[in-house]
């Protein structure tokens, strides 16, 4: 290969790196918006209709419905609190 060659192929392959690298930035959306959006807590009144996949829900009392997400960060949140206790327990108990 000749130099006027090889200038030509690293010219070409930056300007297609720059092109590539120009249009994934330019045209990506936020990380965020990835994700369908769903709210952590559903707060639902009483008496009020919800549609749902399954038809129309009418809570008969008011109602806090939290997502997956919201939920297992509660039962962590509960699982090292049970761990603290039981470790301030035996500490108690060993003294």
């Amino acid at each position: 290969m000749n130099l006027k060659s090889t200038a030509y192929a690293i010219l070409a392959v930056m300007i297609t790196t720059a092109l590539l690298t120009g249009c994934a930035t330019a045209s990506s959306a936020p990380k965020a918006s990835w994700q369908l959006y769903q709210p952590r807590v559903l707060q639902l009144s009483a008496g009020q209709p919800v549609h749902s996949q399954a038809g129309i829900y009418t809570p008969q009392v008011d109602e806090v419905w939290h997502s997956a997400a919201a939920y297992q960060d509660l039962e962590t949140e509960l699982l090292n609190t049970a761990a603290a206790l039981a470790q301030i327990r035996n500490r108690a108990d060993s003294h």
